[in-house]
C-alpha cells in the first residue's frame, strides 16, 4: 500500500460503487421519507470529508431544497441548536470514527434522521445512522485518496436521490468517469512534466475554484500540505480579487480549476489577469486562453462530476512535489489517518 498505489486504485474503487449501488434497495429507504419531513439539509464532515459536500451544498439549494454547509467540531461546539426533528443530517467521516464525528453522534443521540458516508460499515458513525452508505474503497495510507473520490461518486448518487432524479443515466456518467480517470492516469507522463515544471519555483500556492470546483481547491491545497508539506490555500475563484490577488508575484503559484459550466468564462480571465503579474499560472480543466498560462484541457463531463477528475490532478502533483524533495506522501509526522484530538 502507497500513495501512489492509492492513487491507481480509483477508477476501479468507483466502478465498484457504481455496481454496489445501482438499484440498490438504500435508494428506496430515501424516497420513502415522508415528503415536506424535513425543512432543512445539515451537510457536515471534517477536512477532505466536509471539503466533498461541497457539490452537494450547491445542487441542493439549486434545486431548491435548504441546506447548510457547516464543519462537524462548528457544529457541535456552537450551532447544535440548528439540529431539529425537522432536519436531515448528512454526515461524511472517512473512518466514522474521528473526535468530531464521536461528539456529534454523542451529541445527537438517534434523535435526528441522520444519512452516512463512510469507508466501512464498522465504525460509530455508520453503527448510529438511519440510512449508512459505505464506499469499500479499502485501506488507504494517511493522505486521503480513492475514499475522497469514492465519496465524491456517493454523494452524487445521493443528492440525486433526495432530489428525486436519481436514473440509470447517472450510474452510467460515473463509469465514464471512471473510463476517464483511468486515461488520465494511464497518460500521466504526458502531462505531468509540464506542470511540475512550471510550479515547481513557486514558494506558496493558491488554489481558486468556483462552484463545485470549490471542493478540487479546497482538497487541493490540502493534499499539498499533507503530502508534500507545501504552503497552499484553497480559495473560490470569486474571493480572490477581495484583497488576496496582492499576494501575486514571481515566486506564487497558482491553480485554477475551469470547470466547464456557468462560470468557466470567468475563470479564464482571471487566469490571465493573474498570470499579467508573473504568477506561475496553471488551468486545469480547459485550455488557456493565455500564451503564459500552462493549461491541461480535461473531458467535459456534468459540472457536478468535475471534482473526481479535478483532484486527481492534484494527487499526481502532490505525489511529484513530495519526491522531488525526498519526503515519502502518506507518511505523517505530527498526526494520523484518525483524529482522536481536538
Amino acid at each position: 500500500m502507497s500513495y501512489l498505489s492509492d492513487i491507481l486504485e480509483q477508477p476501479d474503487v468507483i466502478g465498484s460503487v457504481v455496481e454496489h449501488y445501482k438499484d440498490n434497495d438504500v435508494w428506496q429507504l430515501l424516497a420513502d421519507i415522508p415528503q415536506g419531513k424535513y425543512q432543512q439539509v445539515v451537510l457536515t464532515g471534517m477536512g477532505s470529508s466536509y471539503y466533498a459536500l461541497f457539490p452537494t451544498w450547491l445542487y441542493l439549494n439549486r434545486q431548491g431544497i435548504p441546506a447548510i454547509h457547516i464543519e462537524a467540531s462548528e457544529l457541535v461546539h456552537y450551532v447544535l441548536e440548528m439540529l431539529t426533528e425537522k432536519t436531515l443530517l448528512v454526515v461524511v467521516s472517512q473512518s466514522g470514527e474521528s473526535i468530531e464525528i464521536q461528539r456529534l453522534v454523542k451529541a445527537v443521540n438517534n434523535q435526528i434522521t441522520t444519512v452516512s458516508v463512510t469507508n466501512t460499515q464498522d465504525n460509530l458513525l455508520a453503527s448510529h445512522s438511519h440510512v449508512s452508505l459505505c464506499t469499500n474503497a479499502g485501506q488507504e495510507v494517511p493522505v486521503a485518496t480513492k475514499t475522497y473520490t469514492s465519496s465524491l461518486a456517493l454523494l452524487h448518487l445521493l443528492v440525486r436521490s433526495l432530489t428525486g432524479y436519481l436514473k440509470p443515466q447517472d450510474y452510467a456518467d460515473l463509469a465514464n468517469v471512471a473510463e476517464l480517470m483511468t486515461h488520465l492516469l494511464n497518460n500521466r507522463q504526458n502531462w505531468l512534466d509540464s506542470l511540475v515544471a512550471h510550479l515547481q519555483p513557486a514558494f506558496f500556492f493558491s488554489l481558486l475554484g468556483r462552484g463545485p470546483a470549490i471542493a478540487s481547491a479546497m482538497t487541493g491545497a490540502l493534499l499539498l500540505r499533507e503530502a508534500a508539506r507545501l504552503n497552499g490555500v484553497g480559495l473560490s475563484g470569486g474571493q480572490f480579487r477581495h484583497g488576496p490577488m496582492e499576494a501575486v508575484s514571481p515566486d506564487a503559484g497558482v491553480i485554477l480549476f475551469a470547470n466547464q459550466g456557468r462560470t468557466s468564462e470567468l475563470s479564464q480571465r482571471l487566469a490571465v489577469d493573474i498570470a499579467s503579474h508573473d504568477a506561475r499560472v496553471v488551468l486545469i480543466g480547459q485550455e488557456a486562453a493565455g500564451s503564459s498560462v500552462v493549461s491541461l484541457p480535461l473531458p467535459k463531463v456534468d459540472e457536478y462530476l468535475n471534482p473526481i477528475l479535478e483532484i486527481v490532478v492534484m494527487q499526481l502533483l502532490a505525489a511529484r512535489f513530495a519526491e522531488n524533495a525526498g519526503i515519502v506522501p502518506g507518511e505523517f509526522r505530527w498526526s494520523g489517518k484518525v483524529i482522536k484530538e481536538e
